[in-house]
């Protein structure tokens, strides 16, 4: 892509604007969820230690926003060595940034001193955060979306002889982490597969704001389509308080045994009872599996939920 290619991108908003709305879908297919990832930010941290430079993420460039699943900083500063200026934690508009300039291209940028590049120069992030170096590589699924990105920065440049080989060095390591990525996106496909073939409603959450990860088909057609993961069961199901759920994943959460909710009449005069036990998904060693099933007892519901969610472990090992 040319120079003015882009430049006419810019124009019209974010240069990842294109595909958004399929690239969403596709994070929301694979179980890509907006929440802090342990695996991802161990990816993270793999850049940063070859890289050496301050920070790294793995980047999942959504249609509205840019969620950072993975991230790490280095710990190991020396008095007086730059630091960025703020911290966008872990989500940054679309209009920020060079990552989206990664996904537009659907090949790897490597920045080894934004001053140098006044297309890239004005960008909010170089004032505001005190961005100076940028390494980015995008993450292409097997039906060519492009997900998002693995990226390194810095506040430093690392242009000129002292910094000689730095830029090939630090290319080749984002794109061998970057399918080192899409291997564990493949395996997050094989937990959406499970879920989606699992006998009953089910969906798998984490955190004390109960989270959502997955959710399949028969969880939606309960209590309809979510659009994104990672946002609060709360907020994604709203009817979902109205059955008992939340409560009940959160006594799950606090004291890590399983637990039954009340028993629902359908309007077709069947019953639907959740069952929720502890589970362990890719990303997430603490997280909670939540299983709705139509006119069965407890017994038979624990067990049946407690079988996905051993397969679902088996999937992290």
């Amino acid at each position: 892509m040319t120079d003015q290619e882009l430049t006419g991108r810019r124009v019209g908003g974010s240069p990842a604007a294109a595909g958004a709305a399929e690239r969403a879908v596709r994070h929301r297919e694979l179980g890509l969820a907006s929440v802090p990832d342990e695996q991802f930010d161990a990816f993270a941290r793999k850049i940063v230690e070859s890289t050496g430079a301050l920070a790294a993420m793995v980047n999942l460039v959504g249609d509205q926003r840019m969620y950072f699943a993975g991230v790490a900083a280095r710990t190991d500063l020396e008095p007086g060595e730059p630091v960025f200026l703020g911290d966008p934690g872990r989500e940054m508009g679309l209009d920020r940034g060079f990552c989206p300039h990664v996904v537009a291209r659907r090949k790897a940028l490597v920045l080894d001193d934004v001053y140098a590049y006044p297309r890239f120069a004005g960008n909010p992030v170089v004032d505001e955060l005190g961005v100076r170096t940028y390494l980015g590589a995008p993450l292409i699924d097997d039906d060519g979306t492009v997900l998002g990105t693995v990226c390194a920065v810095d506040p430093s440049p690392h242009s000129g002889p002292e910094h000689a080989g730095w830029a090939k060095q630090g290319l080749d390591t984002i794109k061998r982490v970057a399918d080192e990525v899409l291997g564990e996106i493949r395996v997050r496909r094989q937990v959406s597969s499970l879920i989606e073939a699992a006998p009953g409603s089910v969906m798998v959450t984490s955190g004390e704001d109960v989270n959502v990860l997955y959710a399949n088909a028969a969880h939606e057609h309960f209590f309809g389509p979510i659009r994104e993961l990672g946002v609060p069961a709360a907020e994604a199901f709203p009817n979902l308080g109205g059955v008992g759920v939340p409560a009940t994943v959160l006594r799950v959460l606090r004291s890590g045994a399983p637990a039954v909710s009340a028993p629902v009449r359908l309007l077709d005069g069947r019953t639907l009872l959740f069952a929720v036990v502890p589970a362990q998904v890719p990303g997430h060693s603490f997280a909670q599996l939540t299983l709705g099933v139509v006119d069965t007892e407890a017994g038979s519901a624990l067990a049946s939920a407690h079988e996905l969610s051993d397969n679902l472990a088996k999937l992290c090992e």
